[in-house]
């Protein structure tokens, strides 16, 4: 069954809603050196069935965190509300109990492009969110404070499931970084109905592998006589250098013979 509707905000107010939801900045534990990648992103653990939608506390659907008042986290199943997912069969409600914001902490190596994908869609309405990137160590999900990167808004309707991408680079000396998906405003209106979220993922750039020189043999350099003559002339270098060989031996035995004859 539908949760009952709330009562009914402006966008201003959803915001400032979402920012007093918690009591001070929420900071990362240290990252988990497994985590080099966004997990869990098309929201497919733990599995909802068809036609359905399921509240979860965070930590049973790793490893995402909210803001979440209540501290949990909405699922539908495929098909629920006539909504289909965008991909596998489970897609998240950014809003649960309130205007929230969900996000991760991953492993990260200065210098690397991120490019991050993920897929909006309004429920009720245009609904607008907003991705933020950061040092998980100063990045306050409950403010705009630490942040250094702010995607533009970031607005779907019900049509269908809308497509958005973005590259951030990772400043030195950042090892660990923050992805929040905050929503911004709902077209119902409604503070915790609005603002689907499925398939986010992000992609590190590889830089392509330097081809190796060739591998050129230089023949040894020559010395001595005819060093510098060219090699095509060494055959007959050598026969003519036999052919004068021959004569000496021969002209030497001449002499022997003639003084004999004497």
């Amino acid at each position: 069954m539908q949760r009952p509707a709330r009562v009914a905000l402006g966008a201003g107010a959803l915001f400032l809603a979402s920012l007093s939801a918690t009591t001070g900045p929420v900071l990362a534990a240290p990252c988990d050196t497994a985590s080099t990648a966004l997990q869990n992103g098309g929201f497919e653990v733990p599995l909802v069935p068809a036609g359905t939608f399921a509240f979860f506390d965070a930590v049973d659907v790793p490893p995402w965190q909210t803001t979440d008042t209540e501290g949990k986290i909405e699922i539908w199943g495929a098909g629920f509300g006539g909504v289909p997912a965008d991909e596998g069969v489970n897609f998240a409600e950014i809003n649960a109990n309130s205007p929230g914001t969900l996000y991760q902490d991953v492993v990260s190596t200065p210098g690397q492009t991120m490019t991050w994908t993920l897929r909006h869609r309004g429920r009720g309405g245009d609904d607008v969110m907003r991705v933020l990137i950061g040092d998980a160590t100063t990045a306050d999900v409950t403010s705009d404070s630490g942040w250094d990167y702010f995607s533009p808004d970031l607005t779907d309707g019900v049509a269908g499931w809308g497509s958005h991408t973005d590259q951030y680079v990772v400043p030195a000396g950042q090892t660990c970084t923050r992805f929040a998906f905050r929503a911004i405003s709902t077209g119902s209106g409604n503070d915790s109905v609005g603002n689907f979220l499925d398939d986010v993922s992000f992609a590190i750039a590889i830089p392509p592998t330097p081809t190796p020189p060739p591998n050129v043999t230089i023949p040894p350099t020559s010395t001595g006589l005819f060093a510098d003559r060219p090699r095509r002339n060494e055959p007959t270098l050598a026969i003519v250098l036999l052919a004068l060989s021959g004569l000496g031996a021969g002209s030497w035995l001449l002499g022997r013979r003639a003084g004999r004859g004497r």
